[in-house]
């Protein structure tokens, strides 16, 4: 293994000093950002995630956009955060696009002798996922208590190796378990500089001649009641699209009607689901865990996202079995606003109900959000 050259592409190992040479950054930490470089260089060290309860790598699963990498944020113990000190890094993430620099992902595979001086793999440059940057994820952390870690979404921006070895695993056996909501500050989530800035635009799908292997399926499916997360309604997003002003209006509409819930006394939360075959992790938007409704929350009530509601709704709801209460969960779509008439036979004839916010503010449910 050759490592003295001073150039650097993907697949290419190198110390921790020899990429500092290249493209900048702290000589320890996970999240390393280069102003002079424009770059933030992102390390995973797999034997160190897995102990702290998540796994740094490539989904199986691709979209339209193609495939996805995910790496978890900064904070080894704790609630992570976007907030002060502890947030920098993720900060320096979030803005990157804002800032000018690029993403760049390494991954520790052994170490130099003599020395012992550790050694890191190139993946190549990446840039956030501008339709969904990140998700907040319920994991179990070393101390063996529960917390909430951000997932960034990453999207190769040019050259990238994508190798079976950094593929997410499959979940190995089933898990359902139960985590009550826990207070969840705004400002310890999110604050207005960290939410501001324009996010990259995806690149179209490569070529899936580099495509990572599948994964091994899941033994079982697994479904985790977590808490929702809670949105700044300061966020702004300059340059937004049509795509991130709906994700605003649904962050902002998921916590105004989750406070509702709680002020009648509702115990709520969301679902984050293991899929059998799957790497992926998928999460319903908001559980009312004592009328057990599950809702899917969409930024406009347009046909296509009612439609698309209703899908999801059918998908999700079928992994959420709660032992104190009997079947699957009623199903409901909530929206920023009352959809076309024609809608409702539809929403009637898939059992699905409605809750949407009326022009002064109040939430006007019916069928099976029904709560009076």
């Amino acid at each position: 293994m050759t490592i003295s050259s001073d150039a650097i592409t993907p697949g290419d190992i190198r110390t921790r000093a020899q990429i500092q040479k290249v493209y900048g950054g702290s000589g320890q930490g996970g999240i390393c950002p280069a102003i002079e470089e424009r770059s933030v260089n992102l390390y995973s060290d797999p034997s160190v995630g897995e102990k702290l309860g998540y796994y740094d790598g490539w989904l199986a699963e691709e979209d339209e956009l193609g495939p996805v990498f995910e790496y978890t944020g900064h904070g080894k113990v704790g609630d992570q955060t976007f907030e002060g000190q502890a947030g920098n890094g993720n900060r320096a993430i979030l803005q990157h696009a804002e800032q000018d620099r690029v993403l760049r992902v390494f991954t520790r595979v052994g170490e130099v002798s003599p020395g012992g001086a550790k050694t890191h793999r190139y993946l190549g440059p990446f840039s956030l996922d501008s339709q969904q940057p990140y998700v907040w994820r319920r994991v179990h952390g070393e101390t063996g208590r529960d917390r909430q870690v951000i997932v960034f979404r990453l999207r190769p921006d040019g050259e990238v190796q994508r190798s079976p070895e950094d593929v997410v695993p499959a979940a190995k056996k089933t898990f359902a378990e139960l985590v009550p909501p826990q207070t969840v500050t705004v400002a310890m989530l999110h604050s207005a500089p960290a939410t501001s800035g324009a996010l990259s635009t995806p690149k179209p799908r490569g070529n899936k001649g580099q495509g990572a292997r599948k994964s091994a399926a899941h033994e079982e499916t697994s479904g985790t009641f977590v808490m929702p997360e809670e949105f700044s309604t300061r966020m702004s997003l300059r340059s937004a699209t049509a795509t991130t002003i709906a994700v605003r209006r649904e962050a902002e509409l998921t916590q105004q009607y989750k406070e509702y819930l709680e002020s009648i006394g509702h115990q709520t939360g969301a679902f984050q689901i293991k899929v059998k075959g799957l790497t992926s992790t998928l999460r319903a938007d908001l559980y009312d865990a004592t009328a057990h409704v599950l809702y899917e929350v969409k930024g406009s009530s347009s046909r296509e996202d009612v439609r698309m509601a209703i899908g999801q709704l059918y998908d999700y709801g079928r992994y959420i079995n709660m032992p104190e209460h009997d079947g699957e969960p009623e199903l409901a779509i909530l929206l920023p606003a009352a959809p076309d008439l024609d809608l409702y036979p539809l929403l009637k004839r898939c059992g699905v109900g409605i809750v949407y916010r009326s022009a002064n503010g109040d939430f006007i449910s019916g069928g099976a959000t029904d709560l009076s």
